[in-house]
């Protein structure tokens, strides 16, 4: 009952106020690192993905580690990652969320390599010791770029794609994790994910405002895990 009440009076509520307070350029701060954003660029601050996942990474060790950002907005996970000692790559479709995160390395004093792309497209096939997601999950095509932070396909596509390349640049230990909400259809994102030979375990989880958020990992199953391994 809370949760629908919730849904009902309060979240078109702090939905009109978001998309007020994104118009215009804001700054965020978690954990040491400041960031600028500007409209049409997923605000951390906004949404409550980003700082939950950055809760669960609070003692994870990056140093020296080649940690992977896909998605990255506007930059705060990967800047995160490279404060803690990470070798930071950061990952955007948008444009804009790329010019910002290289901005916002800037202010920090941080260094990470920043690309344009469409998931793995620009990225040359390599392993990586950390792979961070806060993907779009609702199902709908995106209209604009800015749109694709939100939403991955009528039919979930971002999430076939993402399972289908990955392989590339991952070996046995690779950690794969990724922040969803019990707002997205968990299920079909775990078939999609089986049927490239991932299993998903939760490995935290957190409450927000009534939505519950999870951090899930993503590891090959046995036999193609044993295949990769002997491909690195």
């Amino acid at each position: 009952m809370t949760r629908a009440l919730f849904q009902l009076f309060w979240l078109p509520l702090y939905r009109l106020w978001a998309l007020r307070y994104i118009r215009r350029e804001r700054w965020a701060e978690y954990s040491g690192v400041r960031v600028q954003v500007p409209p049409g660029v997923f605000h951390p601050g906004v949404f409550f993905s980003t700082p939950i996942f950055i809760k669960f990474l609070q003692d994870v060790d990056f140093q020296d580690k080649k940690v992977l950002d896909i998605g990255t907005g506007s930059g705060l996970l990967a800047l995160f990652a490279a404060q803690k000692g990470g070798i930071v790559t950061a990952l955007d479709i948008h444009a804009l969320a790329v010019e910002t995160t290289r901005r916002n390395a800037a202010v920090n004093g941080l260094a990470l390599t920043v690309l344009q792309s469409d998931l793995f497209d620009a990225l040359p096939p390599q392993p990586f010791d950390f792979i961070l997601v806060n993907p779009p999950y609702y199902p709908r095509a995106p209209r604009n770029k800015a749109e694709h932070a939100f939403f991955a396909g009528e039919h979930l596509e971002y999430f076939e794609k993402f399972f289908r390349q990955v392989p590339s640049y991952i070996t046995a230990e690779t950690k794969i994790w990724m922040i969803l909400s019990e707002d997205c259809d968990l299920e079909k994102i775990g078939q999609l994910a089986e049927a490239q030979g991932f299993k998903a375990q939760t490995l935290g989880e957190q409450k927000k405002w009534a939505e519950r958020f999870f951090v899930v990992g993503y590891q090959l199953s046995g036999t193609l895990r044993d295949c990769v391994k002997s491909l690195k």
